[in-house]
């Protein structure tokens, strides 16, 4: 499979690309589509969260405990004193950099269910709910945002599976099929959960239907 360099270039690269495009369309504003081509970057490195040593699942988990730490104690800087603040962020930084990581290793498997389309149509929703209910996003934004790290996930996929193909021999390696696929057959139980939480997320996405024909119009 590609490496983490491989990974984090090639996304950089097309998230970029897309993000400018956008620009010079006029869709977005220069410091949103900066924002779209973060989360594409991502994206591209974040179907190796599963995997525990990896460098994106502790450079992920680092970020996520860093910025949710960081958010609550902006929400709470009026409301406590400066010691609780602090306690409070180590106290989150620790629970998710070290506690949810492990969770997550625990009940995951490499190459298993989140190196699959289902978990990068999960991550877009996700990305979408976030971006609108609690970034107060627009419609249109909000389904760009998970477009991009949608993209960004796929491209990761993509890349691992050529790089189990062997063109100089011509043959197939043994762990081709095993990233990009609609989702693992193997895990039935976490292929459920993650068709349950897609359709849950969607339900919760701001009018896809008419951001859809934005989209059709737009191309």
């Amino acid at each position: 499979m590609a490496n983490f360099n491989t990974h984090l270039t090639v996304a950089t690269i097309a998230s970029g690309t897309c993000a400018i495009s956008i620009v010079f369309k006029n869709i977005v504003p220069f410091d949103t589509a900066i924002v779209l081509w973060i989360l594409g970057t991502l994206g591209g490195i974040l179907p190796d969260i599963d995997a525990p040593i990896s460098i994106p699942s502790r450079f992920l988990f680092t970020i996520l405990a860093v910025l949710l730490a960081s958010l609550f104690v902006i929400l709470q800087l009026n409301t406590l004193f400066w010691a609780d603040l602090i306690g409070a962020w180590l106290v989150i930084y620790a629970c998710i950099r070290y506690g949810l990581s492990k969770f997550v290793a625990f009940f995951t498997t490499h190459r298993g269910n989140f190196h699959s389309i289902l978990a990068a149509v999960l991550f877009g929703l996700i990305a979408v709910v976030i971006a609108h209910h609690l970034l107060h996003a627009t419609d249109l934004l909000a389904w760009y945002a998970g477009f991009f790290l949608t993209g960004g996930y796929l491209i990761h996929l993509l890349l691992d599976e050529l790089y189990s193909i062997d063109f100089a021999n011509l043959r197939l390696k043994k762990s081709f099929g095993s990233a990009f696929k609609i989702a693992s057959l193997r895990y039935p139980l976490s292929t459920i959960l993650l068709v349950i939480a897609s359709l849950g997320m969607f339900t919760l996405t701001p009018h896809p239907e008419q951001v859809i024909q934005q989209l059709l119009r737009i191309f």
